[in-house]
């Protein structure tokens, strides 16, 4: 059963802006309410995601 045409568009960018939005508004709502540890850590992993995030990105394109 293949996917309609009218649906793809939507999975391949409509559908990772909506994830990014809630995303951004998670950490934004839980930075707000969180203690200076909890800020700390947040950031810690922000960091950690970014960097495998970009590693990944980085052997994907070179492999």
């Amino acid at each position: 059963m293949s996917i309609p045409i009218i649906y793809k568009p939507m999975i391949k960018f409509v559908l990772p802006i909506i994830v990014f939005i809630t995303a951004v508004y998670g950490i934004s709502y839980f930075w707000t309410n969180s203690s200076s540890k909890g800020k700390k850590m947040i950031a810690l992993g922000l960091i950690i995601g970014l960097i495998v995030g970009l590693s990944l990105t980085t052997y994907l394109i070179f492999d």
